[in-house]
């Protein structure tokens, strides 16, 4: 099967429209108002969804390039201490559940700031699995694409965070993440297909990011890649990627080297194929680099309540900044403002990540 969208017939054109204009009507209805035996109309349907025109079921027509994010969506436990952690101890604080994983966090950041945005990841069937997509639902991302696992339970990511909010350390429990596999995105093929942007990350398993790279879909590609340990397994996709999110010490085993110097380290990616990079150095901002241009964007003013999200917020708000046009430079800007809005939120999410309330921000400053 071609993997790119085909060009559609008239009477494939003609059907499309119908829908359109009446999605919910059967076959019988659509096939009598435009003149077609039913059996000629569900021929045509049939082809659509596998052009990507049609998304499943009930004639969910395929958007005009949506953002597409697969990758983990699990519980974050955050528990933040009220002093001076102590290792080995009982530590008084505060405890808290809301919705994360890398993927989602993104997905929500981007349906907040207004794009249009389905998100693919597997989540359990249980109470965990329902309150995550009823959670990430309610912030407009379309969530009809979640994968339900029969066996295992939805990913739990326990965080303990110090007083001001900084991780200490953390246990994420995603063995399900891992089940994400070719045969189980295999049946998202039509929504691939129409993707604008497609936005993975690397809790996904290295077998599933190698397949993914072997598609020829009409989109452009980006990635986060979470963590040291599960960077490496990007190495397949560099060469597609768009853009590329990391931090140091990701660029380093990615690499597989001990470069310390911020800008080489970028250009050594560039070097493996990637056409722009992130590269996150924490409390000094961030560094970007693409062939012809290398500069940082300092961190922007904040009242830090914990760092879980914020290079979520990050990547989501450089990627819609550029949806709209805006310079590097600009969006470089907006993506700080929206980390530095996230950072003050107790969740991985902050509800108020919207355009108005973003550039409300950096017009205070």
């Amino acid at each position: 099967m071609d993997t790119a969208q085909a060009t559609m017939t008239d009477q494939e054109s003609t059907v499309l429209e119908a829908i359109r204009q009446d999605p919910l009507a059967s076959q019988q209805t659509l096939a009598n108002r435009i003149g077609m035996s039913r059996e000629s109309l569900a021929g045509h349907i049939m082809r659509l969804t596998r052009q990507g025109y049609i998304l499943g079921k009930g004639y969910m027509l395929a958007s005009e390039n949506p953002f597409v994010v697969i990758g983990g969506a699990n519980i974050d436990i955050n528990g933040r201490s009220s002093n001076a952690l102590k290792m080995s101890d009982s530590n008084p604080g505060f405890v808290s559940q809301s919705p994360g994983g890398v993927g989602r966090n993104i997905a929500e950041n981007l349906a907040r700031l207004g794009e249009n945005v389905h998100l693919v990841a597997l989540i359990g069937e249980d109470q965990n699995g329902e309150w995550i997509n009823e959670r990430t639902r309610d912030a407009g991302v379309n969530t009809q694409d979640l994968i339900r696992h029969e066996q295992l339970p939805t990913s739990t990511y326990l965080a303990i965070n110090n007083e001001v909010g900084e991780l200490n350390a953390a246990i994420a429990d995603m063995r399900i993440v891992d089940q994400l596999s070719p045969e189980r995105l295999q049946t998202k093929m039509p929504l691939l297909q129409s993707a604008g942007h497609i936005i993975l990350d690397a809790n996904l398993s290295e077998d599933t990011i190698r397949w993914l790279a072997t598609l020829t879909l009409k989109t452009t590609w980006c990635a986060d890649a979470v963590s040291a340990t599960k960077a490496i397994r990007l190495r397949p996709i560099l060469s597609k990627l768009s853009v590329l999110k990391v931090n140091q010490d990701e660029a380093r085993a990615i690499l597989d080297s001990d470069e310390q110097d911020q800008t080489k380290l970028a250009k050594l990616l560039l070097e493996q194929g990637v056409q722009q990079v992130l590269l996150s150095l924490g409390n000094q901002g961030v560094l970007y680099a693409s062939e012809h241009t290398c500069f940082s964007q300092t961190c922007l003013p904040s009242s830090p309540v914990s760092d879980s999200g914020a290079g979520d917020a990050l990547i989501a708000g450089f990627l819609h900044a550029r949806q709209q046009d805006h310079s590097i430079e600009k969006s470089l800007h907006f993506a700080a403002a929206c980390a530095a809005l996230t950072l003050e939120s107790a969740d991985a999410n902050h509800p108020n990540l919207t355009n108005e309330h973003v550039n409300h921000g950096i017009e205070s400053l």
